[in-house]
């Protein structure tokens, strides 16, 4: 019991930290997106003055490659959570097949704001969707449904109480 207490506040511990890295590397993207497209000196953490010399389209990209990133870093502390904590595979596959729908459904509606001639719509719909995964909630989503289908399968023939 105190091995799952401590893998859990280890769990909680990586997700604060990883909550807290994702916002100071966004807020300094943007922050230097803003101070590129209008021109001025906007104040940046010395780690990203580097950006400062950098084109608007390079901090653009630079900034989906850091979500992707993120993408990559919850998806694997999540997974690996719920591997120590439950020792089966199965959540592994959910973790994969929702982080796959939402990136697809990201990539949809991006296109289809595109299509559409509504970008910004588009893109906003698409941030939502990666923004998701880029947080905790798929494992608060994916845990409470792993132990009611578990529960459901011990006993199928009896009533819900």
């Amino acid at each position: 019991m105190i091995k799952k207490t401590l893998i859990i506040l280890i769990f909680i511990a990586i997700l604060i930290g990883l909550g807290f890295l994702r916002e100071f590397i966004f807020m300094n993207t943007n922050s230097a997106l803003y101070s590129n497209f209008y021109n001025e000196n906007y104040p940046l953490h010395p780690l990203f003055n580097f950006f400062r010399d950098k084109s608007y389209n390079f901090i653009y990209i630079s900034k989906w490659f850091f979500t992707f990133l993120f993408i990559l870093m919850y998806f694997y502390a999540q997974v690996l959570t719920t591997k120590f904590l439950l020792k089966e595979n199965i959540l592994k596959k959910w973790f994969f097949f929702f982080y796959l729908f939402l990136v697809i459904l990201s990539v949809i509606t991006f296109a289809v704001g595109w299509l559409a001639g509504n970008i910004n719509q588009g893109y906003i719909f698409s941030r939502l969707f990666l923004g998701i995964l880029q947080s905790p909630l798929p494992i608060m989503f994916l845990l409470p449904v792993y132990y009611f289908t578990k529960k459901l399968n011990q006993h199928p023939d009896s009533p819900p109480e």
